[in-house]
């Protein structure tokens, strides 16, 4: 995962054929503040969320997504400017 702020957005890749995948963004100061966006599959491998609609702060970000019958997660702290 790569997370650019001056773009406002998150990138990171994924294999062709994942079954499922979602972002989770969790807020550090206040974990009831949480938004999970699930990602489709396509033809392409790297995919793009914006975090413009994040509130300014420390922001923990989960992807998770599984492969077959195997399961990843990726974890990131950003801090939303």
């Amino acid at each position: 995962m790569t997370y650019e702020p001056a773009t406002q957005e998150i990138a990171f890749v994924l294999p062709l054929y994942f079954l499922k995948a979602e972002v989770s963004f969790i807020r550090k100061s206040r974990e009831d503040e949480a938004l999970n966006i699930p990602i489709s599959s396509s033809h392409l491998a790297r995919h793009v969320i914006s975090t413009a609609n994040l509130s300014k702060g420390y922001w923990r970000v989960l992807l998770n997504w599984s492969e077959g019958k195997a399961r990843y997660c990726s974890e990131k702290v950003i801090e939303v400017l």
